[in-house]
């Protein structure tokens, strides 16, 4: 009898151990593509078109022009950092299945955030297919323009992950910083050039942006914005 009860108990322990398993596995799964919903709004309920990016990852969207937003694949303790005209800010996701982001944009570190039950709701629906930024990434003066953004810059910010604006230079994370400058590499035309703040977005044709660039010398180690403008491109 004790030689029969043995292979059985220790068999359903097998089963028991795949079940369980296999419930875990359910639960990853469900749970990797549960959408996260969110909204970023001014004091006045205005859409505030930012972007935001799961930070440690290439991961990111833009919201809309009613500031929504959404996203897959966001853990308990993600969180998201927040970008619009050259401000930012990291907000901890803490569990919550939504945001509901009032935007201060004097003092981002300000912003009122807030779980949203109806945002959660709407499940998929903010969810959007967006291009994700490469190392080398080429990116049209037409996707520019349609940020909304009337300045290169801003507009550049809502579409390169980990771009940011810090101390007067444009910087992006996850680049080496092995000189004394933090700032990315500025070509314009071919030509090095200190800022492009004053660059007009209707004359841009192309811009690439590279990351440790070493190919352009130890000042591209932080990495490269290479700007074409439309009449540089006819020459």
């Amino acid at each position: 009898m004790r030689r029969l009860f043995l292979p059985v108990m220790m068999a359903c322990a097998a089963v028991m151990g795949a079940i369980g398993i296999a419930a875990a596995q359910q639960r990853d799964n469900a749970s990797s593509s549960t959408p996260f919903n969110g909204m970023i709004v001014d004091a006045e309920g205005r859409g505030v078109k930012a972007r935001v990016e799961v930070v440690g990852s290439d991961r990111f969207t833009v919201a809309d022009g009613k500031g929504r937003f959404g996203l897959t694949n966001i853990s308990a303790d993600d969180s998201l950092r927040i970008s619009y005209k050259r401000k930012s800010c990291t907000v901890p996701v803490a569990s919550r299945r939504s945001l509901h982001i009032v935007w201060d944009n004097d003092d981002p570190s300000l912003n009122r955030v807030r779980e949203d039950e109806a945002i959660a709701q709407m499940g998929a629906e903010y969810v959007k297919r967006r291009d994700r930024v490469t190392p080398t990434a080429g990116i049209s003066g037409d996707r520019l323009r349609a940020t909304g953004m009337t300045n290169i810059i801003d507009a550049l910010i809502l579409c390169v992950p980990g771009l940011a604006y810090e101390n007067g230079e444009l910087c992006l994370r996850g680049s080496s910083s092995l000189n004394s400058r933090s700032g990315v590499l500025i070509l314009c035309d071919g030509a090095e050039v200190p800022r492009i703040d004053s660059l007009n977005l209707e004359d841009v044709e192309s811009v690439e942006v590279v990351r440790g660039a070493n190919s352009y010398g130890f000042r591209g180690t932080n990495g490269v914005i290479a700007v074409t403008t439309k009449s540089g491109k006819s020459r």
